[in-house]
């Protein structure tokens, strides 16, 4: 998915910062990333950037900004572009994966690699009604169900 070589690249992603966590929402189109990152700004999330984020690679970490063609502005689908600050540039933290299928009650953790870094890889359903839970889990991490460790603080 995003096994990257290079320093740096555009990913179709909209991408969410929470206490200095970045949270990159990726899917198929239309698949609802810019309506979870509203639910999650809602909560109290900031916007890093919508529909396209770039990743850069440097001092061993991955970071996300909005590219410069990008508007400062989040899209409502059926109302509009909403004008959102964003912040410049967040820490990768987490992928967050939609998908439209049933998901297991405790899933075990899954990471991704981008740019040779295994970062964590949450599977989301829209349909869940459960962001308030997504959100506190970037904000706080998890405890691996089957205790080979955690990433909470």
């Amino acid at each position: 998915m995003v096994n990257l070589k290079q320093s740096n690249t555009v990913l179709h992603a909209t991408t969410i910062d929470v206490s200095g966590r970045g949270a990159s929402i990726i899917g198929e189109s239309g698949s609802g990333k810019s309506n979870l990152a509203i639910k999650l700004i809602a909560l109290g999330a900031d916007l890093v950037s919508d529909d396209q984020t770039l990743l850069e690679f440097a001092d061993d970490k991955i970071f996300l900004s909005k590219p410069r063609r990008v508007p400062c502005a989040i899209e409502a689908r059926g109302i509009g572009l909403i004008p959102i600050p964003s912040i410049k540039k967040s820490e990768l933290f987490c992928f967050v994966k939609l998908i439209d299928k049933p998901i297991e009650r405790l899933p075990p953790l899954n990471d991704q690699i981008c740019f040779g870094k295994s970062i964590r890889l949450i599977h989301f359903n829209p349909i869940s009604g459960n962001e308030a839970a997504l959100f506190l889990m970037i904000k706080y991490g998890l405890i691996d169900p089957i205790g080979h460790g955690d990433d909470s603080f």
